[in-house]
């Protein structure tokens, strides 16, 4: 009944086996990703497109995978992102963590059931644990100095060397569109403009929008403008449906044209005396519209993107119209500047409001390459998530494999003395939480075993924020606290309750069923086995 080339696995422990066997090939593609010094990989995805990053989401989303167990690992490490914005690889390494101990235990004849038990019991115990780990609050999400000493430790896990300079850029541009009565932040007010060329250091922050684009018309620039935005085209409305005009004679056809000429100027001196002086559409931009707003000092900017006129009609006030009619005052957005400039080869629109109160803001990255630009973008958006979070819930615990480090030594101690034979799966889940920072010791190149040896004797004597100092060639320890090294709380909470229940889902899956597809029969052809399959035949 099956393919040539199809494995058959029979009982409950093969199936298990396999599942891991999928899992534990996706854990190894991601560990090395992990941590500030982790590898970058090459990835190709089905259209050609690579990716040069170590972004443990970007990785997954654009990997093809098969086996319906690994995309349900995929699937968890999805939501964490979509939760929390970070901690995607924590959430991968975790459960793979743990399917890798519970194989073990399951083949010295530990029954399923009780090592599910013990993993969940080890993971409420983690989950009661964890606030008593808290180190530091977050006191007041508009400080820009506090708010950069939180956020480097989560932008320098992408971009090494560079975590002062970025989180700066992040902090500063999150206060400024966070509400002054309210602390609900919205990630999508923060754009990113990439421009390649210069260093990292010429990245800036605008009050405003920033567009890689061109104004269509000779005017170039405009002071204290005020807008109108079209999602429509800027010119004559034309007819769905083809049509044919009959002219009798040359007077006709002249008069025919006369009137589009004049129906055109008639809109642009409208929007010229109701004070317009900026037009941004989303449709193409008619040639004869576009001579009569240079003649009336009309700047004319074009954007194909419906989501960034929406974010250019918040930006500056304005209201989306569907068709080419005069704005009322209050659909009429206003900045204090619109002009075209060019950066680095590049020319580029900026709607500035220069020093006013603005909702949204844009980050202007450099950097020398695509993939440089693309790994700056990561590391800014992990940083506006975080913030986010912040805002939320300022909790902070110690980073550099300190909490995990922490949460293990507890629940070993935990696991030794219960009574009953969930205790194997409270010390596996203790094992599997050490895994984090011996795979961030592994992939900063340290003695593991040294390493990890000295973090645990600092936490067994009492100091919990205790973790590896990555910086050095030789192993060491560090006060994450002093340091700044901070982890959102929010994110490993997430972090482990995901990993966990992803982890038990797995080890209930006993069969594996793929669905044929659906269809009849293949059709009756000139060849004469038209009936195997092109894997039979081959």
């Amino acid at each position: 009944m099956l393919k040539a080339g199809m494995k058959y696995f029979s009982g409950l422990q093969e199936t298990l086996f396999s599942n891991i066997t999928a899992c534990k090939a996706l854990v190894r593609s991601l560990r090395t990703c992990y941590g500030p010094l982790g590898h970058n990989k090459l990835v190709i995805n089905h259209l050609g497109m690579s990716f040069h990053t170590s972004h443990a989401a970007t990785i997954l989303r654009e990997l093809e995978l098969e086996n319906p167990v690994a995309c349900l690992l995929r699937s968890a490490a999805e939501t964490q992102e979509e939760e929390t914005g970070d901690g995607t690889n924590f959430v991968i390494l975790l459960a793979g963590a743990l399917l890798e101990n519970a194989e073990k235990l399951l083949r010295s004849g530990l029954p399923v059931v009780h090592v599910r038990s013990g993993y969940e019991m080890a993971c409420k115990e983690a989950l009661r644990l964890l606030p008593t780990l808290v180190c530091h609050v977050l006191k007041n999400p508009r400080d820009v100095d506090e708010v950069m000493w939180i956020l480097q430790a989560i932008v320098g896990s992408k971009i090494f060397g560079q975590q002062k300079f970025l989180s700066k850029l992040v902090a500063k541009s999150c206060i400024l569109v966070l509400p002054p009565d309210d602390n609900t932040f919205n990630p999508d007010l923060i754009r990113i403009c990439k421009i390649p060329g210069g260093d990292i250091t010429d990245s800036c922050i605008v009050a405003g929008m920033v567009i890689c684009t061109e104004t269509e018309g000779t005017v170039k620039r405009i002071e204290r403008a005020h807008i109108a935005a079209y999602c429509c085209c800027f010119g004559p409305p034309g007819l769905e449906a083809k049509s044919t005009v009959v002219f009798g004679n040359a007077t006709d056809m002249k008069g025919y044209s006369k009137g589009e000429e004049r129906l055109l100027e008639k809109h642009v001196l409208g929007l010229a005396k109701a004070g317009i002086n900026v037009v941004v559409v989303g449709g193409k931009v008619d040639d004869l519209a576009l001579f009569y707003a240079n003649r009336y000092r009309i700047l004319v900017v074009r954007l194909t993107s419906r989501m960034e006129l929406q974010r250019l009609c918040t930006a500056v006030g304005a209201t989306l119209l569907l068709n080419l009619a005069v704005p009322s005052q209050e659909e009429i957005g206003h900045c204090r500047r619109v002009y075209m400039t060019e950066i680095g080869s590049t020319n580029i629109v900026i709607f500035s409001q220069d020093g006013t109160p603005c909702p949204v803001a844009t980050i202007v990255l450099r950097g020398a390459t695509k993939d440089m630009l693309d790994c700056l973008e990561e590391a800014i958006r992990d940083g506006v998530n975080v913030y986010k979070i912040l805002s939320n819930d300022g909790r902070l615990l110690p980073g550099a494999g300190a909490t995990e480090m922490a949460l293990s030594v507890r629940l070993n101690t935990l696991g030794m003395y219960y009574p009953g034979s969930e205790q194997y799966g409270v010390l596996e889940f203790s094992q599997a939480l050490k895994t984090l920072p011996a795979t961030l010791a592994e992939n900063s190149g340290l003695p593991v075993n040294e390493v990890m040896a000295k973090v645990e004797v600092q936490h067994q004597l009492g100091s919990q924020n205790t973790g590896i100092k990555l910086a050095v060639e030789e192993g060491g320890t560090i006060d994450t606290v002093k340091e700044g090294l901070l982890d959102p709380f929010l994110v490993k909470q997430r972090g482990i309750m995901l990993a966990t229940e992803m982890a038990v889902t797995l080890l209930g899956v006993s069969e594996v069923i793929v669905a044929k597809k659906s269809g009849g029969p293949k059709v009756r052809g000139e060849n004469p086995n038209w009936d195997q399959e092109s894997d039979v035949l081959d």
